[in-house]
């Protein structure tokens, strides 16, 4: 009898132990900055994006991805949602582009201003607003060096072509006549 009292004391304790350890983790987890939703509506690709990325204001961090969706109304597009720190300055001028984190390739949303609209982007959430989403640097270069590789094979065809067995000849002809 005695050893089934002591197991279930012990039973009882354990369970004690495991709901206040759930309700520590729980309180310390807990949330109570207000934040205030943002959208990202864009059609560019954002590899690496995933929920509870960062999200920084010129390299501060400001705030988190809440989810990443397909818009509903317009097809191909994808929304960003996140939540941003009320006091970080998000006008009308402000955009997003994709950031990249050392070599591991994680993404985070990185927002910059470039001034031309200073006024303050209202949002609530029922209504939040919407900011542009840009080519990260990585967009850019991917784009560029696609131009610069098709140059690169019309350069190629052409030296290809003037070394051709027939313009040898031609250039070994005009070698000999100069040199006479």
């Amino acid at each position: 009898m005695e050893n089934k009292s002591h197991a279930l004391v012990a039973g009882i304790f354990t369970l004690a132990l495991l709901a206040a350890a759930i309700f520590i983790a729980l309180w310390l987890n807990r949330d109570s900055e207000r934040r205030v939703p943002y959208e990202i509506a864009t059609k560019l690709s954002i590899p690496g994006l995933n929920e509870q990325a960062a999200v920084r204001y010129r390299g501060l961090d400001v705030g988190k991805v809440d989810a990443i969706i397909f818009d509903p109304q317009v097809p191909g597009q994808i929304l960003v949602r996140m939540s941003v720190k009320p006091d970080t300055p998000i006008t009308k001028s402000t955009y997003g582009t994709l950031g990249y984190q050392g070599v591991t390739g994680i993404a985070f949303v990185e927002l910059d201003d470039d001034g031309t609209k200073p006024e303050r982007l209202q949002s609530s959430t029922q209504h939040p607003a919407r900011i542009e989403m840009r080519p990260s640097l990585f967009d850019q270069l991917q784009n560029r060096g696609l131009t610069i590789l098709m140059q690169t094979q019309d350069i190629t065809r052409r030296v290809n072509n003037l070394l051709s067995d027939e313009h040898q000849q031609e250039i070994l002809d005009a070698f000999n006549k100069v040199s006479k």
